[in-house]
């Protein structure tokens, strides 16, 4: 095969994509096998759906994986190591918060500033919800 003619597949740009063979189990159904260039199974993935939407079940991997969801930013996978790292960024804002309220309890913040403040801190609350919410399911 000339080097004009290779697939994305063929040049390990990416992985394809082989369905698994229909049988009596239904475990099988919906799962494909992703293979690299030297037809070895990168990884398994699967797709089922959950309370609230849908979930992506990755099995099998030996590499880092990152998920792009629509073009957009990147899922991060949730371990217990990453989980710790949430906890403590969370106690550390919660105590930057009661810093903040003690000394704008001297008054050294205007009123805008106090403000902005507010606002950054239900905005760090929201994704504090989100993370732990995320982080319980891991």
């Amino acid at each position: 095969m000339s080097t004009d003619n290779l697939t994305p597949y063929d040049r390990g740009d990416r992985l394809e994509p082989q369905l698994w063979p229909l049988g009596e189990d239904p475990d099988s159904y919906g799962r494909v096998d992703f293979d690299n260039e030297e037809s070895r199974t990168v990884l398994t993935a699967y797709v089922e759906r959950e309370d609230d939407g849908y979930a992506l079940h990755v099995h099998g991997m030996a590499e880092p994986l990152s998920v792009v969801v629509d073009g957009g930013g990147r899922v991060v996978p949730v371990d217990a190591q990453l989980c710790d790292g949430i906890a403590e960024l969370l106690s550390m804002a919660e105590r930057g918060r009661a810093d903040f309220e003690h000394q704008a309890s001297y008054g050294d913040y205007s009123a805008a500033d106090r403000a902005a403040a507010d606002r950054r801190w239900l905005l760090a609350q929201a994704v504090a919800k989100l993370l732990d919410g995320e982080a319980r399911k891991a």
